[in-house]
């Protein structure tokens, strides 16, 4: 029987139901209103976030479609959201560079997962509760319309998880191919994601423990999966390692020397914990789920009747939330580095809470839950709206009235506001990147900064460059809590910079 067909009456796979399409076109409609207003001023607390690095993380592709030019050494990102900035070029080629086309790319990602799971029957309940009670989530509904790599690598890691359990409830090997490559692309959105290949390895473990004990699996079965994965997962990591890392080993070193140290503490690794959970977990939007995923794990534990699909789903979503937790390790992390870890624990707390459908009375409960979250979530969606901001869409039609496609723009704020212009934006650090006498290399047209250049370490100000000196204008915005400088250039006859 196909995989996608139950009977002739109750089709499978439903892609064009009711609820398959309410749900999607709900959070569709609910991202809407954010596709061009700033960052949500209150979903990061300790860096800029997302005010700067949707700016960052699609800068090179955004010059490589502008100006045909493609630098891995211009900017750190790219060099570690391969597959990310190669799925914004078609797009971006198409309708334009603007920030809300990387930005709907990141949402449709995420939706259609969503709407993969809503229309096969067996995960529709599963796919209900995630996108109501995580889907909806503070952090996560935010960073799903945002123009960064990680709520794309989410998306993927949820993929995989989805047909891990294709693979065990229909027994098709090629579903197995089809999982790794799904993880495999999470970790090639964003190398962080590295780990996304151990997790089909680790769930087939934990179902092979849990069958092995009653005679449903055979060690025979679990090395012909394990071999079948472990093939495709070491022809993406030697494809990596050789085209990708192999081929830009400096910019890869120089980013690790930058950003590569410190990032864990094992010495302190409690406190770290402790720091984590009261800065970043235990906090508005997030906190009152907490007790729904303890819930959730009581009632995963108290059921056992699971067909092979459902523990083979279930053990995907436990070895992620396992593997994710190495993040509560992380020293004082930007907000965008916990979104996984998020994800996956929501994700586990949704499953839980569709566990309780087997009787009338605690499927009646689940229901509760998933209503009062849902209302908790739809609050806090509802300070956001009233929350919105658009000054740097204000910047961004600015710079886009002056004629700059031919122009260069520094700065760290300028990847982020200069994308209408199509003028070619680079970042600029102190002993990082683009620092070395910018002015006379690159000679801009705009160069863009906070105040006190705190966002480049001074990268400016710590090379004697003047800026106001070497202006003819000033233009200045309050962004979020920064007061951010828009220094014209002054540009002699001949083209030369004036003094």
């Amino acid at each position: 029987m196909p995989i996608f067909v139950a009977s002739a009456a109750t089709p499978m796979f439903r892609p064009l139901s009711f609820r398959t399409l309410a749900v999607t076109l709900l959070l569709l409609g609910m991202h809407v209103p954010f596709l061009l207003s700033d960052p949500e001023p209150t979903v990061t607390v300790m860096s800029r976030g997302p005010w700067t690095d949707e700016g960052l993380n699609t800068v090179q592709v955004r010059n490589f479609v502008n100006h045909g030019t493609l630098a891995m050494n211009e900017c750190d990102n790219l060099i570690k959201t391969p597959f990310f900035g190669l799925s914004l070029m078609p797009f971006y080629a198409l309708m334009g560079t603007d920030v809300w086309v990387g930005r709907l790319v990141v949402l449709l990602s995420v939706l259609v997962v969503l709407w993969l799971m809503l229309a096969y029957r067996p995960t529709r309940s599963f796919a209900i509760a995630f996108a109501f009670l995580g889907l909806m989530q503070f952090h996560l509904f935010h960073y799903s319309h945002y123009s960064m790599a990680e709520m794309m690598g989410v998306a993927w890691m949820l993929l995989g998880i989805f047909l891990l359990r294709l693979a065990h409830a229909h027994e098709k090997r090629g579903w197995h191919v089809a999982a790794v490559m799904a993880f495999g692309l999470a970790f090639l959105s964003k190398v962080t994601f590295a780990y996304a290949l151990l997790l089909p390895f680790m769930a087939r473990y934990f179902l092979f423990l849990s069958e092995r004990t009653h005679g449903r699996d055979s060690v025979r079965s679990l090395l012909a999966d394990t071999g079948i994965m472990g093939a495709v997962a070491a022809f993406i990591s030697g494809s990596f390692y050789f085209r990708w890392y192999g081929r830009y080993r400096e910019v890869f070193d120089l980013v690790k020397a930058d950003q590569g140290n410190d990032r864990f503490d094992l010495a302190t690794a409690w406190n770290r914990v402790q720091f984590n959970w009261d800065n970043f977990i235990s906090v508005d939007g997030l906190a009152p789920f907490i007790v729904l995923f303890v819930l959730a794990g009581v009632m995963v534990l108290r059921r056992s009747d699971r067909g092979r699909g459902d523990r083979a789903m279930l053990f995907g979503l436990v070895a992620w939330l396992l593997l994710e937790s190495h993040r509560l390790l992380l020293v004082n992390p930007p907000s965008r580095y916990l979104v996984p870890f998020f994800a996956s624990l929501l994700a586990f707390t949704a499953f839980g809470i569709t566990q309780w459908k087997d009787a009338p009375a605690r499927r009646f409960f689940a229901v509760c839950f998933i209503i009062g979250f849902s209302i908790y979530n739809f609050s806090n969606f509802s300070d956001s709206l009233g929350r919105r901001t658009y000054v740097m869409e204000e910047v961004r039609n600015y710079l886009a009235a002056h004629s700059l496609k031919d122009e260069k723009v520094l700065g760290v704020w300028a990847t982020s506001v200069a994308d209408r212009s199509r003028a070619y934006t680079l970042p600029v650090w102190d002993g990082f990147m683009n620092h070395s006498d910018p002015i006379g290399k690159h000679r801009p047209r705009v160069v863009i900064t906070e105040h006190d250049e705190a966002e480049s370490n001074g990268a400016f100000r710590n090379q004697g460059i003047d800026l106001r000196a070497i202006s003819d204008s000033v233009r200045s915005y309050d962004v979020w809590r920064y007061k951010v400088d828009l220094f014209w250039i002054a540009v002699k006859e001949n083209g030369e910079i004036a003094n």
